[in-house]
């Protein structure tokens, strides 16, 4: 993959592409301190049948960190913006953690953009007070430590006691993905989630299926706020809805798109295979004449 760099809503946005050139477009959105590098397992294993974007969210990765508070209703408008510029009129999009929080701005504010979401790692969900209090203690400690020694706190908690110790060199490479970040550009993002509101009518409205992925022993975004909606203040697990489509991996915590990377990989196709046929099947239905018609 080559990376590419373009001007939209007001800032140079890093992205890389790879796969077909088909009119099946899949777009990969990234965890908070990372870049297009955390799909790295996953996009050659998609780009056999579909052409896949994976674009580099505001102040990270090389695109530009600027001022203010990095919203996930900002980030979504720079993706759409992107899309635009890249002629692309529908997708389906997939983020991770970070990356699930603007997916799910995106599918509220741009619904006619996409074929399809799943949030991996993410929620729907609002900061509860408490998470807010941690990343207010996240932005204090990256303002007086600096954003290496965060990164070096953090990321080893995204993996299993197991697979930390399997995967000793892919937890450093996220560390110096983390590290090429701007400290302001972190605390921006931060700022930006604790903003976040409740979306759970983007899952629960959705016209399409969506895909839900946890992992058994996510500490940072536990199953059930995955698997969790809220209707009039009150919680209720989306297995209600038949349109949504959950999945959860045993043993596994906050980054199965590099613990679990092949497992990822064919879940995430057998839903976009599922897009596929549904998209078909209506077709057909649009193709059949009306009854009493010869």
């Amino acid at each position: 993959m080559e990376k590419q760099r373009i001007y939209v809503n007001g800032i140079d946005l890093v992205y890389e592409e790879c796969g077909s050139s088909n009119e099946n477009v899949v777009v990969l959105l990234h965890g908070f301190c990372g870049s297009s590098q955390y799909w790295q397992k996953i996009c050659p294993l998609l780009s056999e049948n579909y052409r896949v974007i994976i674009p580099n969210l505001r102040g990270h990765g090389g695109s530009t960190a600027s001022e203010g508070t990095y919203t996930m209703d900002l980030m979504a408008e720079d993706i759409a913006a992107l899309l635009t510029a890249l002629h692309i009129e529908k997708v389906v999009m997939f983020g991770h953690s970070l990356g699930g929080y603007v997916t799910a701005a995106f599918a509220e504010h741009y619904p006619n953009k996409l074929a399809g979401f799943a949030l991996i790692h993410s929620t729907v969900l609002p900061d509860s007070e408490i998470t807010k209090e941690k990343r207010l203690e996240d932005i204090e400690a990256i303002r007086e430590k600096g954003i290496s020694k965060y990164l070096y706190g953090i990321i080893p908690n995204l993996f299993t006691d197991k697979k930390l110790g399997e995967m000793h060199n892919e937890v450093h490479e996220l560390i110096n993905v983390g590290q090429e970040m701007d400290a302001c550009a972190a605390i921006s993002t931060l700022e930006g989630m604790m903003q976040r509101p409740d979306r759970s009518h983007v899952l629960a409205e959705a016209k399409f299926p969506v895909l839900l992925v946890a992992g058994s022993e996510d500490a940072v975004i536990k199953p059930d706020d995955t698997f969790t909606v809220t209707s009039l203040d009150q919680p209720e697990t989306t297995y209600k809805y038949p349109h949504i489509l959950e999945t959860t991996f045993e043993d596994v915590a906050h980054m199965s798109l590099v613990e679990v990377s092949d497992q990822l990989a064919r879940v995430m196709s057998t839903y976009l295979k599922t897009l596929v046929e549904r998209e078909k099947t209506r077709d057909e239905k649009h193709t059949e004449l009306p009854t009493g018609h010869q």
